[in-house]
């Protein structure tokens, strides 16, 4: 009776080490976005509302850094309504791909709170690297995507 905690555990701790993925709606043309598009390669992704300033005033690192490094994949990801994100984009456009999701992804990223923003660097595996909760800088950003993009 003893060994099925310690199973568990162990299964719980080799499915946080798989590859995540994700299918979501895009919010800025057509279709859909996959992590999946993006094989070997490391990933930013980037979670924001339209409600959230700290979102608003980080924008402009993530659009300068998508320009900086045009083969570096940034995803950034709603967690809201898509008339409302829709709208804080034509306000606020962005230069990279933009996503919607529910708040249930979060979790599977590692936001346990759900705080905004939240930045998630996976690697070239599409295991998390880094994440960082509250907004970021370009230093940061570009400290982060340097550590993650080492194979």
């Amino acid at each position: 009776m003893t060994r099925w905690p310690a199973l568990l555990l162990l299964l719980a701790g080799h499915a946080a080490a798989a590859p995540l993925s994700f299918d979501l709606p895009r919010l800025d043309a057509d279709g859909s976005i996959r992590l999946g598009q993006f094989p070997g390669q490391p990933v930013v992704l980037n979670f924001w509302a339209s409600n959230c300033l700290p979102c608003i005033q980080e924008l402009p690192i993530f659009n300068a850094h998508a320009a900086g490094q045009p083969t570096l994949p940034i995803i950034g990801i709603a967690i809201d309504t898509r008339a409302a994100a829709q709208a804080f984009l034509r306000s606020h456009p962005a230069s990279y791909p933009q996503a919607l999701a529910a708040p249930a992804l979060l979790p599977i990223f590692g936001n346990q709170i759900n705080g905004l923003p939240y930045t998630v660097i996976v690697n070239s595996e599409h295991r998390i690297c880094i994440r960082r909760l509250g907004p970021v800088d370009a230093a940061w950003l570009a400290k982060a995507v340097a550590a993650c993009a080492q194979p």
